[in-house]
């Protein structure tokens, strides 16, 4: 049975895959369908991280599946010019990731009273990605940035647990991520002639 339920989350972990796959694609059109398929991803590798005791992470994902809802619904509402791509400031970006280091390191000690495999390494991954997730759904193009970093970073983490689809998944998505970025800096710097 135990071998069954393995075969079981293994499918379950290259469903997530598949969907979160499809919504970094659609993410990097700028098509709100992404949000469709980023909660169905999400609530899918929650469940995987779970099973996986990487708590944070699976919070991270119920996160994701929740921001999925609301950036679906905020993206239909902001279907105006004004809701462009844009740059953020290095003076910003160096205290968001200042604050960053400084919540991860706090919910890793808070994880440590747990069970939780490799508490602070997976609180670094989850802090970042929340940072990042609110950076896209704004249209910050440094967003990108930080999610090439944090999913090639997150690959060793989820291969350190076996999760081979979802380290795969990563990979792409770090591939993706070089993708988008360079897709919508076209979008926000204006061309030279």
């Amino acid at each position: 049975k135990n071998n069954r339920s393995l075969d079981n989350l293994k499918i379950i972990e290259l469903l997530s895959v598949v969907f979160n796959i499809l919504f970094l694609i659609f993410l990097t059109k700028e098509e709100k369908l992404c949000w469709v398929c980023g909660v169905i991803g999400s609530l899918l590798g929650a469940f995987v991280l779970y099973n996986s005791r990487y708590y944070s992470e699976t919070l991270l994902y119920l996160f994701y599946a929740l921001i999925g809802v609301f950036g679906y619904y905020y993206w239909n509402q902001k279907k105006t010019k004004n809701f462009v791509i844009k740059r953020m400031p290095w003076t910003k970006i160096t205290g968001v990731i200042i604050a960053g280091l400084l919540f991860s390191f706090g919910v890793g000690y808070l994880m440590s009273k747990t069970n939780a495999s490799k508490p602070y390494y997976d609180a670094l991954s989850s802090v970042f990605g929340v940072i990042a997730t609110f950076l896209e759904l704004y249209k910050y193009l440094v967003s990108w940035s930080f999610w090439i970093v944090l999913n090639a970073y997150t690959i060793w983490l989820y291969e350190v647990k076996e999760l081979n689809f979802l380290a795969i998944q990563m990979m792409l998505y770090t591939i993706l991520s070089v993708y988008g970025y360079h897709k919508w800096y076209l979008k926000v710097t204006p061309k030279i002639h």
